[in-house]
């Protein structure tokens, strides 16, 4: 039984790959990438460096000087069916899927992979999260989860001594 469910959380996961590939490869994509790049970076927080790290990024401060060390200036993204919203201090950058030519996002399952993809980007140390909806599924019998908005912070905003997860995180 173990060997089904992992075929099929594989196969899940190649198809939510498929779904946001337009996306990743959009325009779109290309512009909010490059507003991250543009919003620059700042010296890395200690506190946000997980616990497990600190020694080794103390190391790689002492190899390379603290220009090693730095995160985005993006303090916390947000996902939804309408648009995906970066903040950057006190500045709210909106880009609206309208504006792009896609009229919505009606799976919003693929939104924890985008999140992911945009956390590649981003300096420093994220938490990603995600609030969710739960569908009757066919037949009525059970319930399935369906991704409503997801949120990626950076960790010493909320709780700067004790940053929380860690461990790398799959949303799917």
């Amino acid at each position: 039984m173990g060997l089904i469910s992992a075929i099929q959380n594989k196969t899940e996961e190649v198809r939510a790959k498929e779904r946001i590939r337009p996306l990743l490869e959009s325009r779109m994509m290309r512009d909010i990438v490059l507003e991250i790049g543009q919003r620059g970076t700042e010296k890395l927080d200690p506190q946000s460096v997980p616990l497990e790290l600190r020694d080794r990024a103390a190391k790689m401060a002492a190899e390379c000087g603290t220009a090693g060390l730095h995160q985005s200036v993006i303090r916390e993204v947000v996902l939804d069916e309408e648009g995906i919203v970066l903040y950057a201090g006190n500045d709210e950058v909106a880009f609206r899927y309208a504006d792009y030519n896609y009229e919505n996002i009606e799976d919003t399952d693929a939104l924890p992979a985008v999140a992911q993809y945009l956390v590649q980007h981003l300096r420093g140390y994220y938490n990603i999260s995600r609030t969710f909806y739960t569908v009757p599924k066919r037949g009525g019998r059970a319930s399935a989860e369906k991704t409503k908005q997801v949120f990626i912070c950076r960790h010493h905003e909320d709780s700067p001594f004790d940053p929380q997860p860690t461990k790398k995180q799959k949303l799917f």
